[in-house]
């Protein structure tokens, strides 16, 4: 397709920047973001006076010989400080953009399937095993691009500074779990993630370790571009979790949650059940991944079994979502049907990443809960959190209409 042929915007919100459906080799509007947030030139020739968070990306583009590299600052900011969405709550998106393209994105090219050929990645094998941010003095191999990311599924990045050589001029700090899962090549990549998970270890010190082709068996290690790693681990903490509810008793009432964060709000309704789960979201038009005139909703659930298939219509958001239901379903010891709706306002101006939805929904699961006698009693209470009809919400949620059918089979059974 020509990159001057006419855009149909409504794939958009399914792309979410990152499957190309409108045929372009690159995002438009990944392009006028980065437009409107540029930043000027960059007078840095050495950053041999920089420190590394630690923070870590991978590239997509290009695999399997992508870019990657170690994030780098001039401030001393600890990787809880730059790289921990937990910790950004109380602050603006304008805030959380200006602080997070001060990360410099080193870049050289890697081969995904033999990391360890490259002495920068083994280099920054040996900072993200803790989490202090450690002195480095780096070569440039070209000039710093100032070039920002700004993404749907990552926090945004900085500038790229293409680099041949790093050293470390401070020792790491290794942290005791990460540590031994590194050096154990025996450990697939699976139980380790949920061996830091079970730890305390947070998801995105995990995602960052996961990325950097530091877990899993010898033979199978390799670098997982960033924004697919982001989804592997919720899915794979969120999926074990899920497991854990089923041994618990189901959930004796129909609780409803909600939150608003960012212009996204989030209503989330726990029906007494077995395990299921959904999404639905719609967006606004206005809001920075819906372009078009219209409104645009779309949802993905699974039943008791789980999922087979990637959720290609919600992606990342569905995981982020799915781990932090399931955190707290572990906590009360209930399992129970998950429904989870979100809708994105044209007040959610930046593209921030997946943690908006895992932040968002956490936030919303800390909060006092209201209850409702029916299903049907739940939804009609959305009018009360969403500018969006109760009806859409009726018409499009799966688990709604599996309930009301069920509530008319067992009065038909009972009659």
């Amino acid at each position: 397709m020509s990159e001057d042929s006419p855009i149909n915007f409504e794939l958009c919100v399914v792309c979410k920047t990152s499957r190309m459906l409108c045929g372009r080799r690159n995002c438009p509007l990944l392009q006028q973001w980065s437009r409107k947030y540029s930043i000027d030139q960059p007078k840095i020739e050495n950053l041999d006076d920089s420190f590394t968070p630690p923070a870590f990306f991978v590239g997509w583009s290009g695999y399997p010989q992508i870019n990657a590299g170690p994030m780098l600052t001039v401030d001393r900011l600890g990787s809880d400080y730059i790289d921990n969405a937990d910790n950004w709550i109380k602050k603006t998106q304008e805030d959380i953009v200006k602080m997070r393209i001060s990360l410099l994105r080193t870049r050289s090219k890697i081969n995904v399937k033999h990391p360890l050929d490259s002495d920068i990645i083994q280099k920054s094998h040996e900072m993200l095993l803790g989490k202090k941010a450690v002195d480095v003095e780096v070569t440039l191999e070209k000039k710093i691009i100032p070039r920002i990311s700004l993404d749907e599924r990552m926090a945004p990045y900085g500038p790229i500074a293409p680099i041949k050589k790093i050293d470390l001029t401070e020792n790491q700090t290794p942290i005791n779990v990460i540590e031994k899962s590194y050096y154990d090549t025996d450990l697939i990549s699976t139980d380790a993630v949920k061996t830091l998970s079970k730890d305390k270890i947070d998801v995105y010190t995990i995602t960052r370790v996961f990325s950097a082709g530091m877990l899993g068996k010898k033979e199978n290690r390799k670098l997982v571009p960033t924004r697919w790693s982001i989804t592997a681990v919720d899915d794979i903490i969120s999926k074990q979790n899920a497991e854990k509810t089923k041994k618990f008793q189901e959930l004796g009432e129909i609780r409803i949650f909600s939150n608003v964060f960012f212009g996204n709000r989030f209503v989330i309704i726990l029906v007494p059940s077995v395990w299921s789960y959904e999404m639905v979201e719609v967006w606004f038009k206005g809001a920075f991944m819906n372009p078009s005139n219209i409104d645009i909703g779309m949802g993905d659930y699974e039943w008791y079994d789980g999922r087979t298939e990637y959720a290609s219509n919600v992606t990342g958001a569905y995981y982020a979502a799915r781990l932090a239901v399931t955190e707290y379903l572990l906590k009360i010891q209930r399992q129970a049907q998950v429904i989870v709706l979100r809708e994105i306002s044209d007040e959610y101006r930046f593209p921030l990443g997946v943690w908006v939805i895992r932040v968002g929904v956490r936030g919303a699961m800390k909060k006092n809960y209201i209850t409702a006698d029916s299903i049907d009693q739940a939804f009609n209470l959305l009018s009360s959190y969403f500018q969006y009809p109760v009806k859409y919400w009726k018409n499009k949620s799966k688990m709604y209409d599996y309930n009301k059918r069920q509530t008319k089979l067992d009065m038909f059974l009972t009659s």
